[in-house]
């Protein structure tokens, strides 16, 4: 199960994906979250864009 669970994982982050999780963490942000809310939405945030860049670092 552990091997079609990760599979899964990479499945998952495909460009629409990745489009309404930008906007649904931008659209978050927006709101009138508290301080450790707030943290954690900028820290996904900046976590998914890490991630995003890696991916196309890796390929030049």
């Amino acid at each position: 199960m552990g091997g079609k669970q990760r599979e899964e994982e990479h499945v998952l982050l495909t460009l629409p994906n990745i489009k309404y999780l930008v906007e649904g963490l931008e659209a978050l942000l927006m709101t009138d979250l508290d301080g450790d809310k707030r943290a954690k939405v900028i820290k996904l945030r900046d976590d998914l864009a890490s991630y995003i860049n890696s991916i196309f670092n890796d390929y030049s």
